[in-house]
């Protein structure tokens, strides 16, 4: 014979129902509830608070959420695919909006930053050729820019015509260069702010501004540089 075995508030329920039996509860009413009785007592039982738990904030800010942003009821009065539509339309519009505010917040702090040091490295002006040759034919026009007019001042470096230094910045570079250039002068002081420019976000550099770096650095290369003659030696 089976046994059905009661819930744990069915089963008090029906405990309720039969002690009240007991305690002179007319004598028609059968001991063992029916069913319509042991549904009742459930009910009543299931209805203490005891047996509901407070939601959590999530919980109840998700509930909020559902009830008040449906996006098929956002637009009264449009069908509930029209609605929903313009939603995500509206939410996409105002992503694309946050992130360029970021970006152009951020770019406004990179702008209003120092001089940062030219030299990261102690790679020689031909390693650092061969780094903006390689980034140019990748398509890294920002890094071919970096790296040429580095190799620019370090080759200057190395022709005796400027000595570089830990923290010399690209200006700084560019007004110790001013003598030995000559002439081109001007255009190294152009070629320190594009470097500075290019290396802070302020320029999406171009394969353009690539080129205008690499002849600017060939005709560094080819320039008779005016060096100033050691202390003390004596012209024939």
């Amino acid at each position: 014979m089976m046994t059905t075995v009661l819930p744990v508030p069915l089963l008090d329920a029906a405990r309720i129902v039969h002690a009240g039996g007991r305690r002179g509860v007319p004598g028609d009413v059968p001991a063992t509830p029916d069913a319509d009785q042991a549904r009742r007592a459930a009910e009543e039982e299931l209805a203490k608070p005891a047996y509901h738990h407070a939601a959590s904030v999530w919980q109840r800010i998700w509930q909020w959420l559902s009830q008040h942003l449906d996006p098929r009821d956002a637009v009264p009065g449009a069908p509930a695919w029209l609605s929903t539509l313009l939603v995500f339309v509206l939410v996409a519009a105002l992503l694309v909006a946050l992130v360029a505010l970021i970006t152009r917040v951020t770019w406004a702090r990179r702008a209003t930053r120092p001089d940062a040091p030219l030299f990261e490295d102690d790679r020689d002006a031909a390693a650092l050729t061969r780094a903006a040759d390689a980034a140019a034919v990748r398509g890294d026009w920002a890094t071919a820019v970096v790296e040429r007019f580095r190799a620019v001042v370090r080759s200057l470096d190395e022709r005796g015509a400027i000595e570089d230094y830990p923290g010399m910045t690209a200006h700084e570079a560019a007004r110790l260069a001013a003598r030995p250039l000559g002439e081109l002068a001007a255009q190294m002081n152009q070629a320190a702010g594009l470097f500075d420019a290019v290396r802070y976000g302020r320029v999406e550099p171009t394969p353009t501004q690539d080129t205008w770096m690499r002849e600017f650095a060939e005709r560094v290369t080819r320039a008779p540089l005016a060096l100033e003659a050691p202390a003390g030696q004596v012209h024939a």
